[in-house]
């Protein structure tokens, strides 16, 4: 038997735009900094590095963010991760419902 939780975060996933994909990333490395899981967050941190585009100039910034963040976490530094991350992930999500709000006004004319 499938577990409901599962089957709607599968969902969730299989049905997310890209941005969004990036929020819910920002989501969990928020979670592991809370529960204070270095190996969790350095995972998901990881994951945030290899779907960096370099042909773009913020890919840099953030590449250095994130290796900051893997650094900060070794040496047990979670809230200050969060305080780096939070921010963005705010303006991940604001981007995010811009484009949802651009694609629907797009599909009702």
């Amino acid at each position: 038997m499938r577990n409901p939780h599962l089957e709607y975060q599968r969902q969730a996933v299989m049905s997310a735009s890209p941005i969004q994909l990036i929020v819910k990333m920002y989501d969990l490395a928020i979670q592991a900094s809370y529960r204070e899981d270095e190996q969790k967050l350095n995972d998901i941190l990881k994951s945030l590095i290899n779907g960096l585009n370099f042909e773009y100039e913020p890919a840099v910034q953030l590449f250095r963010l994130y290796e900051y963040c893997m650094s900060l976490a070794r040496e047990g530094k979670f809230e200050e991760i969060r305080e780096l991350l939070e921010p963005l992930r705010e303006a991940w999500e604001q981007s995010a419902n811009q484009n949802g709000a651009q694609a629907s006004m797009t599909n009702n004319t």
